[in-house]
């Protein structure tokens, strides 16, 4: 009520200002009715009217710097700040002015006027921007402070102009002449800015509903009225037009204070009343009971929510003891301990405690009871809080079932699965029956994740589980075992031919494409099986069993299953300590990079290098790539290892690069690291940090990378070609071999697989695909490289049908870097540099 009596007021006097303003401009405007007013009287007069326009200013930025709880804090808070900045040159314009004892410099109406403008001009665009401003959050107080000495750093330079250089500022008052057509067009400016901001609050009226918007309508249109006489200032400037303007200039200010002070001030005393409503009304529509105790075990206040609990009506129970909610044949012994208990107890732990609380009809209800206790003055008070338990009664049921299932699929989760493989084994013994457990790993996962998102891979587990279903017996459980890995329980079995069976047809389901969203996504499985009772007799040891199993069907080339068989233990501890071997070269600097040449067919000129990784354990002696690789892939060591490839290469092109003899290296890469999305910016923080040229590295990926995801190969490939590397499609042939694929990927070479070149020139078939390979590469361009070219006839094949390169023993094996360096100052490197 106070804000629209107050509103109201400021109406009816900004109307009758306004009205009365047609009539003054009239008269000042008249040169015939010109009023001078005396010197003395006027600078008297304009000092007390500008000091209380400068005081005005100061609330105005005290009222808006402090303002809380307001949906725009950010606007008024800069529109306090931006009064500050009016009320300092405010204050220096009054300084300023004639007749004044001089500031700095002696005082002129040039001076005086060229603070009144930098004052009018920030006070229109401080308000033209509080009412444009969008709705925002609390403004931190360094940001305050920060904006604030901004003001003060702007204010401070321009000051400093009109105090100590006034004559170097744009004249705007000539002695004799009155203003400068500058100063009216400042002026004017001046208006313009407050009648867009009364435009802005026209169109932003239904934004601004909720404040004091009538008061910035006339605060804007004051201002601009006000600025509307001084543009008539006569030859001298202490006339009746300048007095007048500055008293609509007060006005303005009076209507800008009053609406700051209603959202800055009186709005959020409304909103603390509004709070204060809100929390009472929360407290009676809260579910559960609320109670307000003394220390003398009174009830002093009860939510409606109690009459559910207890069936007594909130004013029946104001006024009892607490032990009104014991059994009546309890409450003479027990009354005094339910009272201490509430008098002594702190606040609750989360949780409070359970107990049962006695209805008006005599039932028993288990309720919750949590307490909070506090101090006011000497007077012990608590709160409880009573919640009904019947209800969580019945989510324990819902919790059970979620502790026993997985969140994502729905399916059983590993302790399910237990528990229902240990009763399918009971059942089994008795009934002389086998029992199956199948433990289904997807291959690449990792990699779905990684180049899809974690979206994509929950959504893939969703569709391999309801897949793993359509193929299952009604009898059989299937559960989800943690990350990607399923579980198939197959119980009461006749023949484990039938687990064998399906884990077959297991394996072609999932070998389809699966179709999420906009994404098709190829996976497949490892499947591992055990029996019972032919390898174990519990569920631990099937399980364990099952793990070794799919472990192996991973390590023989995924997408493929395998039974359990005694042998396997021993194989899985070999492929662990085989890793825990491999992870320690790799983290000891213990591997080493053996570089094979890659020689130009007519010339024997060495053209390049494939870099081949080497291990020589001091424990297991020499290991195979053939050996350590499939564990490096099956254990995820392989993404650490290929990185280490990748940058031990590089840095050895920087070196061939600085010692004058740059060779450009091939790099084999893996399927997981080829899937990683940040790979090719992986390649290319690798390149800069050793700063390698990309025309010095070969990409090398197989066909079978390449075509089993050729959306994302195509992506991938694009990305290293643009970086300026070359690619190489390694063992061409042997895989897929799609020529529309081939097309599409931007290889720029082919190397010929040594399976083709073994049966060079016996083997008129091998002979007709490396003629068919070579055709294809120069058909569409491509540079060729034969690999494991080992005899003179091989080489001369290759000469007559006219194949760029070739690598192998015939020249030499993969050897060290220093001795490859021995060997190019033999032979010499061919100076052709890449394409």
């Amino acid at each position: 009520m106070l804000q629209r009596t107050s509103h109201r007021f400021y109406r009816i006097a900004g109307t009758a200002m306004l009205a009365l303003a047609a009539p003054l401009f009239w008269w000042v405007s008249d040169a015939s009715q010109s009023v001078l007013i005396d010197p003395m009287l006027f600078v008297f007069s304009h000092t007390v009217v500008e000091m209380f326009a400068v005081v005005v200013a100061m609330l105005i930025f005290a009222t808006g710097y402090q303002a809380i709880l307001y949906q725009r804090n950010g606007a008024v808070v800069l529109l306090g700040i931006g009064f500050l900045g009016v009320g300092v040159l405010d204050f220096l314009h009054t300084m300023a002015y004639s007749g004044m004892p001089d500031a700095l410099t002696p005082n002129s109406p040039q001076k005086s006027m060229y603070f009144w403008l930098a004052a009018r001009l920030l006070a229109a665009v401080s308000l033209l921007v509080y009412v444009l401003l969008p709705k925002g959050g609390e403004i931190s107080t360094t940001r305050k402070r920060w904006a604030t000495a901004c003001m003060l750093a702007a204010i401070a330079a321009i000051s400093a102009l009109g105090l100590l250089n006034p004559d170097h500022a744009p004249v705007l008052f000539v002695p004799g002449k009155g203003q400068t057509p500058l100063k009216v067009g400042l002026e004017w400016t001046v208006i313009a800015l407050n009648l867009l901001t009364l435009m802005g609050l026209w169109q932003r009226r239904q934004y601004l509903v909720g404040e004091a918007l009538s008061v910035l309508e006339f605060t804007a249109a004051l201002a601009a009225v006000s600025e509307l006489f001084f543009t008539q200032i006569g030859i001298i400037d202490m006339d009746l037009a300048n007095a007048v303007g500055h008293v609509y200039k007060v006005a303005a200010y009076l209507f800008l204070l009053e609406a700051t002070f209603n959202e800055s001030m009186r709005r959020p005393l409304e909103i603390i009343q509004g709070q204060n409503l809100r929390e009472k009304v929360a407290l009676n529509a809260a579910p559960d009971g609320v109670l307000w105790v003394n220390s003398k075990g009174c009830i002093l206040m009860a939510n409606p929510a109690m009459k559910a609990l207890t069936g007594y009506n909130p004013d029946e129970l104001q006024g009892k003891g607490v032990d009104i909610f014991l059994p009546p044949s309890a409450r003479g012994d027990d009354a005094e301990t339910m009272h201490r208990y509430f008098r002594d107890s702190q606040a609750s732990a989360p949780g409070g405690v359970d107990l049962n609380l006695t209805h008006q009809d005599g039932h028993s209800l288990p309720v919750n009871l949590s307490l909070g206790n506090w101090v006011d003055g000497n007077e012990h008070h608590t709160i409880a809080y009573i919640r009904d338990l019947t209800e969580r009664k019945k989510n324990e049921a819902s919790l059970r079932h979620q502790a026993s299932h997985d969140d994502l699929t729905g399916l059983a989760n590993r302790w399910l699965f237990r528990l229902q493989l240990n009763d399918a084994l009971v059942s089994a013994h008795n009934s002389r029956r086998q029992v199956a457990v199948l433990l289904i790993d997807l291959d690449h996962f990792k990699s779905v994740n990684d180049s899809f998102g974690h979206a994509t891979g929950d959504t893939l587990l969703k569709k391999v589980g309801q897949r793993i279903q359509t193929y299952m017996r009604a009898s059989d459980t299937l559960a989800r075992m943690g990350g990607d890995e399923f579980g198939v329980l197959m119980a009461d079995l006749s023949d484990v031919d039938i687990a064998v069976e399906q884990a077959k047809t297991l394996l072609v389901a999932l070998q389809s494409v699966f179709v999420l969203g906009s994404e098709e996504v190829h996976t497949g499985a490892s499947v591992g099986l055990t029996f019972f009772p032919m390898d174990g007799a519990d569920g631990d040891t099937l399980l364990r069993y099952a793990d070794m199993a799919l472990y192996h069907a991973k390590g023989m080339g995924r997408g493929v299953y395998a039974c359990y068989s005694p042998n396997m233990e021993k194989h899985v501890q070999e492929d662990m300590r085989l890793h825990a071997r491999l992870k320690d070269a790799l983290s000891h600097g213990r591997l080493q990079l053996h570089y094979q040449p890659q020689v130009d067919v007519q010339t024997g000129a060495i053209v390049a290098a494939e870099a081949l990784l080497r291990w020589t354990d001091p424990v297991l002696g020499s290991v195979s790539p053939t050996r350590f690789i499939p564990v490096a892939e099956a254990t995820g060591l392989i993404l650490p290892l290929s990185q280490w490839v990748l940058d031990t290469a590089c840095a050895q092109i920087a070196q061939w690069a600085q010692s004058g003899t740059p060779l450009r290296v091939a790099v084999n890469i893996s399927a997981q690291q080829f899937r990683q999305r940040d790979f090719p910016q992986t390649v290319r923080e690798t390149l800069d940090r050793h700063q390698v040229q990309a025309r010095w590295l070969d990409i090398e990926i197989t066909e079978s990378v390449a075509m089993s995801q050729p959306t994302q190969a195509r992506e991938q490939l694009n990305a290293l070609a643009r970086l300026g590397c070359s690619i190489a499609l390694d063992d061409f042939g042997t895989g897929y071999s799609s020529l529309a694929y081939l097309k599409a990927l931007p290889v720029n070479k082919l190397k010929i697989d040594k399976s083709f070149m073994d049966g060079i020139p016996s083997d008129a078939n091998d002979a007709a695909i490396a003629r068919a390979i070579i055709a294809l590469a120069k058909s569409l361009g491509l540079q060729l490289v034969a690999e494991g070219v080992e005899t003179n006839a091989q080489l001369a094949f290759l000469r007559e049908f006219s194949c760029e390169a070739y690598q192998g023993w015939l020249f030499a094996k993969a050897m060290p870097a220093d001795e490859l360096n021995r060997l190019i100052q033999l032979n010499g490197v061919s100076p052709a540099l890449p394409q």
